[in-house]
């Protein structure tokens, strides 16, 4: 059984999607209109361990009342052993649910509905009056969820971040890890620090700020990286530092340098995790996805996820068959341009018209891009170039 612990519309919108759930309502005349609509619904306040001690341990409790009653719930649903989920109204307490150990926390309510499920699902949210005349880019879906669709008048709008809003529109969401994931995908960077300038190091940390990732730095002392992690350092082989992180699943992009080439080491690299070649730029304000892969699915999602962090993205598609794994439905400024000549003249063309950030396959299995092109591109100090498998 779930308990919702909400009030009004927002309650019954949670309860209609649930197999079987009870309501806490704390407000009387709230609770009478939840149950004449044929919802199972308990007038009382949820703070009251008498009122929650009547459920099970582990059933879970799902609260979505105002933040601090929310919280304040929270902290007897824990002390009764409930599994609490949440939906924070205000970003800025979220640490305030992690303090009262709540560590499933949504920004709204199809989120926290994904979270649930543990998939992805389609959500139909309506444009109230207050949103009028503000753009998709600030409508707030939450970390697990994106706009893909916007219904107004008969017709379906394409969902680009300028786009204005009318109330009555209808925004088609889809909720779940995958996108939440594809909207930021790095939780954790490593910084293979190496024989590394000054200019590189600030230019990871300054990723690494706007990703809202921790970045972990691995020293190269001798032949060795030493790591200090949780209070204690050793030195261990390249190696077997990447496999250690990788078996941890806790890493989700690497930043080193490259001054000359050595397919080997960028290869192990890349087989692991998208590796980012530093340059010292101090801001991605022009970006090129290259997409010179047969499974382009990995290029584009990066190429997005920059995108929505730092700014319009330009995709450049080698082979015209590969536009099939493009969606327009995306939140992101991603400019979308497929080559019509030669492929390898395209993208030294394109490249050579100056970029940030380069993101690339090593692959390279799509375009006919000359594999020295290839490595002239990765070791180019004027962009910075993400590569990945």
């Amino acid at each position: 059984m779930y308990i919702v612990v909400s009030t009004g519309d927002r309650a019954a919108r949670i309860a209609s999607k649930l197999p079987d759930c009870i309501i806490i309502d704390r407000d009387p005349d709230s609770a009478e209109r939840l149950k004449e609509k044929g919802f199972n619904v308990l007038n009382g306040d949820a703070s009251n361990p008498e009122i929650l001690a009547r459920f099970d341990m582990g059933e879970k409790i799902i609260l979505a009342d105002n933040d601090d009653f929310n919280i304040k719930v929270a902290k007897t649903a824990k002390l009764l052993g409930l599994d609490v989920y949440a939906v924070a109204a205000d970003e800025d307490k979220c640490w305030l649910y992690e303090v009262e150990g709540v560590s499933k926390i949504c920004g709204s309510v199809e989120a926290l509905l994904s979270t649930i499920f543990r998939k992805n699902r389609y959500f139909e949210i309506q444009v109230e009056a207050e949103m009028e005349g503000k753009t998709l880019k600030e409508y707030d879906a939450g970390e697990d969820c994106m706009v893909i669709s916007v219904f107004r008048d008969g017709k379906v709008l394409q969902p680009f971040p300028d786009l204005e809003l009318k109330a009555g529109d209808l925004l088609g969401l889809v909720c779940g890890e995958q996108v939440r994931t594809t909207k930021n995908p790095f939780d954790n960077i490593l910084l293979l620090k190496g024989d590394m300038g000054e200019g590189e190091i600030r230019e990871a940390e300054m990723v690494a700020k706007k990703f809202g990732a921790n970045l972990i730095t691995f020293e190269k002392v001798g032949g060795a990286y030493a790591c200090a992690l949780e209070g204690y350092g050793e030195s261990v082989e390249l190696e077997e530092a990447i496999n250690i992180l990788k078996k941890s699943d806790e890493l989700d992009l690497i930043a080193t340098t490259l001054t000359e080439k050595n397919k080997e080491i960028l290869k192990k690299l890349v087989s692991s995790f998208p590796t980012l070649v530093l340059s010292g730029r101090d801001d991605y304000r022009r970006i090129l996805a290259l997409v010179n892969t047969s499974n382009p699915d990995t290029i584009i999602s990066m190429a997005k996820a920059f995108s929505r962090f730092f700014g319009k993205a330009k995709a450049l598609f080698l082979d015209e068959e590969q536009i099939k794994h493009f969606s327009k439905f995306t939140e992101t400024d991603l400019e979308v341009e497929v080559s019509r000549g030669n492929p390898m003249v395209d993208a030294i063309k394109e490249f050579k018209s100056g970029y940030d950030l380069v993101i690339l396959s090593l692959s390279n299995d799509i375009g006919n891009i000359d594999r020295d092109i290839l490595w002239k591109i990765i070791l180019d100090k004027e962009s910075s170039v993400l590569v990945v498998e």
